[in-house]
């Protein structure tokens, strides 16, 4: 028993803390205290070793009323006194960090309502810090509570008994008021708080939501029997301001990629969290950066033929630059017609076909004039620089001129008259045939594709049957040849889709036979997780989460859940189907990941819920490996004689 006992003692002891919920202590101090400093050290240590999940203020009666007033609440006897978690748990003067950790321990254990509270923080300058505050009830019940938001300094600008800066030192309430939230509910707060004269980067926000029952107390030694009614705290969340950005730049008006004109103008913005932004500027390779200032437009004038490339720079206040550009063309050449449909000469041009003339550059599209001869009716379209013409009667093995004349770019460059001419096809009295169906007897992702040999009759006169039936809207593309059938809403399950012969070409030739066809949908799911139920992780370490389909990433990001999420700071990113979730963990912590309701493109949810939990390594303590010395090596001897004392002694 005793060597089972020894063997014990040098057995490292490893635990894992689960985190339920955010635990909050008041420190109630006052800067002539001698014993203050050394409780505010010690939590100060909890704080900064990430263990816990704890959030602590310091409260000095002595510098601030709202700290007196809410030591008068608590009936605080003398100092210092910690109250954690509204008064579960009260010390009272200075104990060993142990009673401490413990304290936090048991708050820790405590059953705590279902509350989501999240809060963001900016920084809007002058002593204005603005605020987001939300809070979701899960709970079936509406919930009753007293919300306090503690605005604190960090480093305090009050001063110890030793001469040290409090830590986290209450300011003011950013809010102190009754809260009442129905079930499955989310309330919100967003104001701007500018009460004293703060530093951008010694600033945080606590938001602590305390229970409307009460319970009776002690703040001080059990034999002063000094009572209060404790509210016990039953949320909590901490933020400061994100870290200053750069100025945002943006072009308000700059010259298209490719212009007609030899003179160009800038006009730009930006915008910063905090002060005015200053701009310098230059065209590339022409001149020079232009001084700081205020300037936000410029002009170049009688630009040459070429390229360019403008760029602009923007300075905050604390000297942080960022830079735009854009890059353009002056080209003042006449237009050209890079292509014609049908080109020029073409021969058995079906009937029904569109006529296309694509062009170098932009153009103004009122003042170009077309005619066909012999004489025909047609419509137009224009799709950015192509001119599409519709005839609407075109007659067979007819040989067509088109002209265009009167064409120039918008910049005013004008084009020479152009013509092309094609012939028309003899009466075409094949039927049509299909080339592919995509999916053929396969799950649809997307929508589905139907290509046929020749241009079809642009309406289906009942050529498709799905069944079951599902609503769907389609169009057609290449020619009238691709026609493109997107489901109006899916559902799983299995598809059967006929072309009938009611689908016909533009001569009127039908399909010789019916098609059939399938397809299935199913809702999406996970396919490939790189971590596994109950793993140990490094403390860095990047989740890839590989779906089934292509997902509506809002939706995925929405519905996801990483818990306990306190303080986590995490990045998502996708790559083809696969989410990549890069988390700051904890060491020494269990986590859960969850997804629920998610959706994929085609807004179906999930197959079902995704769950996974793992731990992250603890810290490896690392110690100076020493050589064995004197007393090592006596030890050893002892031993060796005493198991040959104990050899010969059986013998």
């Amino acid at each position: 028993m005793k060597k089972l006992l020894l063997l014990l003692a040098f057995l490292p002891i490893f635990f894992i803390l689960e985190t339920k919920a955010a635990v909050f202590c008041e420190d109630f101090s006052t800067t002539t205290c001698h014993t203050c400093p050394g409780v505010s050290e010690i939590l100060k240590e909890i704080y900064d070793s990430n263990q816990y999940p704890f959030y602590y203020v310091t409260m000095v009666v002595d510098e601030s009323n709202v700290a007196m007033e809410r030591a008068e609440e608590c009936n605080i006897y003398g100092y210092p006194t910690c109250i954690f978690d509204g008064g579960y748990r009260v010390i009272f003067g200075k104990k060993n960090m142990e009673e401490y950790i413990n304290a936090i321990n048991e708050c820790i254990e405590r059953n705590k309502p279902s509350l989501d509270l999240k809060l963001k923080t900016k920084w809007m300058g002058e002593n204005n810090i603005w605020f987001n505050l939300s809070i979701r009830n899960k709970e079936e019940y509406t919930y009753e509570g007293w919300l306090k938001v503690y605005v604190v300094e960090p480093t305090s600008r009050w001063r110890d008994n030793n001469g040290k800066p409090f830590h986290f030192a209450l300011l003011d309430y950013a809010i102190n008021e009754h809260i009442s939230i129905q079930s499955g509910k989310t309330i919100y707060f967003e104001e701007v708080w500018n009460k004293y004269d703060i530093q951008k980067d010694n600033i945080m926000l606590i938001a602590v939501l305390f229970n409307e029952s009460g319970e009776e107390k002690f703040s001080d030694p059990p034999q002063n029997q000094h009572p209060f009614i404790a509210h016990f705290v039953d949320a909590c969340v901490a933020s400061t301001p994100p870290p200053d950005e750069p100025p945002i730049l943006q072009f308000i008006r700059k010259p298209s990629n490719i212009t007609g004109f030899r003179n160009v103008s800038f006009e730009w913005n930006g915008t910063d969290d905090y002060g005015d932004v200053l701009f310098s500027y230059k065209l590339s390779g022409h001149e020079e950066w232009h001084e700081w200032g205020n300037i936000r437009n410029v002009s170049y004038y009688n630009l040459s033929d070429g390229e360019y490339e403008f760029i602009l720079r923007g300075k905050d206040n604390v000297g942080q630059i960022s830079q735009i550009s854009w890059k353009f063309i002056v080209d003042t050449s006449p237009p050209k017609i890079v292509y014609t449909y049908p080109k020029d000469g073409a021969k058995n041009v079906p009937i029904h076909t569109t006529i296309e003339i694509k062009f170098s550059h932009d153009m103004d599209k009122k003042s170009i004039k077309i005619e066909i001869e012999p004489y025909v009716d047609y419509t137009i379209e224009w799709k950015e620089r192509k001119l599409i013409i519709y005839p609407l009667s075109l007659n067979y093995e007819q040989i067509y001129t088109v002209t265009i004349k009167n064409a120039r770019r918008i910049s005013g460059q004008s084009l020479k008259e152009y013509s092309f001419s094609f012939e028309t096809s003899s009466k075409d009295t094949t039927p049509p045939s299909i080339i592919y169906i995509k999916p053929y007897n396969e799950e649809l992702q997307d929508k589905i594709f139907i290509k046929f040999s020749e241009p079809m009759d642009t309406l289906l006169h009942n050529g498709i049957i799905i069944k079951p039936w599902i609503p769907y809207e389609y169009g057609w593309e290449e020619n009238d040849t691709l026609l493109i059938i997107n489901l109006r809403k899916y559902g799983a399950g299995n598809y059967n889709v006929t072309l009938t012969k009611y689908l016909t070409d533009k001569y009127g030739n039908g399909l010789q036979e019916n098609i059939s066809f399938s397809f299935y949908i199913t809702k999406p799911r996970i396919l490939y997780v790189n971590v596994k139920n109950g793993e140990t992780l490094p403390k860095h370490f990047v989740i890839e989460i590989e779906f089934s389909h292509e997902m509506d990433k809002e939706s995925v990001e929405n519905n996801l859940s990483i818990e306990p999420n306190i303080n986590l700071n995490y990045n998502l990113s996708w790559e083809n189907n696969t989410l990549k979730i890069k988390v700051d963990f904890e060491r020494g912590k269990k986590y859960f990941i969850n997804i629920s309701s998610a959706k994929d493109k085609r807004n179906l949810s999930m197959e079902k819920p995704f769950s996974i939990y793992f731990f992250i390594e603890k810290e490896i303590e690392r110690r100076e490996r020493k050589q064995p010395g004197f007393e090592i090596f006596i030890l050893i001897i002892a031993l060796i004689i005493a198991i040959q004392y104990k050899i010969f002694s059986i013998r």
